[in-house]
């Protein structure tokens, strides 16, 4: 009976210890498994951001940085820097010259409406020139307006001689101020002067002193000046600076009474010579552009 117990007993310290083995191995392998899968997520998760970071740096190879507007913007109008957001773009699909500096933008004036999401190019754009020293601000009650015209509006002041003779007296000036038959422009010294002397011209031999606006000024080139100062009028201006307002005064009250009168000295033939002519400049303009040529007197 003792050797059946001590039997019994060393058949369980067997099965136990041939348990233990079993449970160390089971162990060891579920350790083994457990470093195994852990190496395997480890290097899947770092081949899975290696190839992220390879699409990225693709796509930024791919892909570039420009400016779109945030709103419509009219023509003539600046761009401030909170008009502008920064996009990300297929580089086959913006034009090679769009603008990616902010800085370079800001503060320029678009050439036509352009509508929100617009990408910005050169093309597109203008820098105002700087305000020269010598600008002022100038009132004019005496030049004939286009009915039409508004505030804005970009125009040539020009002035024609009853002998048909036409010539451009300022070049592209916007109209600051429109009030009835009154404009507010800028001008320099020199147009100061050259308007003054047109102005005693006007006064002195029954010219007139009109407006044309540009169609598209923020597309079209400046007009050249081609009205020649009179050095007399100079010279009386010098000697009586009244006359300037003079002839201001009597050129806002009688513009219609000049005309009337110009028209009146003139013949039935020398009129209609003097329609042709201008039918053949406009005709003229219309086919090559701005014309500045000027019409020799022929009366």
């Amino acid at each position: 009976m003792s050797r059946l117990r001590q039997r019994t007993k060393q058949l369980m310290i067997a099965g136990l210890a041939g348990a233990g083995i079993v449970g160390l191995l089971f162990a060891g392998y579920a350790i083994y498994q457990a470093r195994q899968v852990h190496h395997m997520r480890t290097s899947l998760v770092q081949e899975y951001e290696s190839k992220i970071q390879e699409l990225k740096e693709e796509k930024e190879r791919r892909s570039v940085s420009g400016w779109v507007l945030a709103r419509d913007i009219s023509a003539g109008h600046p761009i401030r820097s909170e008009d502008l957001r920064r996009v990300e773009l297929p580089a086959d699909s913006v034009p090679a010259n769009f603008m990616k500096s902010k800085e370079e933008i800001a503060g320029k004036s678009v050439k036509i409406a352009l509508t929100s999401q617009t990408l910005l190019t050169p093309g597109l754009l203008y820098a105002d020139e700087p305000t020269p020293h010598d600008l002022r601000w100038r009132e004019m009650g005496f030049v004939q307006l286009p009915a039409a015209l508004q505030k804005h509006d970009v125009v040539d002041v020009r002035i024609q001689f009853p002998t048909g003779q036409d010539y451009i007296l300022l070049s592209k000036k916007k109209i600051e101020q429109l009030n009835g038959g009154l404009v507010t422009v800028t001008l320099n010294e020199m147009e100061i002067l050259s308007l003054s002397s047109a102005v005693v011209d006007a006064y002195l031999h029954k010219a007139s002193i009109y407006a044309l606006a540009y169609v598209e000024p923020q597309l079209q080139a400046k007009a050249i000046p081609t009205y020649p100062a009179n050095k007399a009028v100079l010279e009386l201006i010098k000697k009586d600076p009244n006359i300037v307002s003079r002839a201001e005064h009597a050129l806002s009250h009688s513009t219609r009474q000049i005309l009337e009168a110009d028209l009146s000295v003139l013949s039935p033939q020398n009129a209609v010579e003097f329609a042709g002519r201008h039918a053949d400049r406009n005709a003229e303009a219309a086919s090559s552009g701005d014309s500045f040529e000027m019409v020799p007197n022929t009366y």
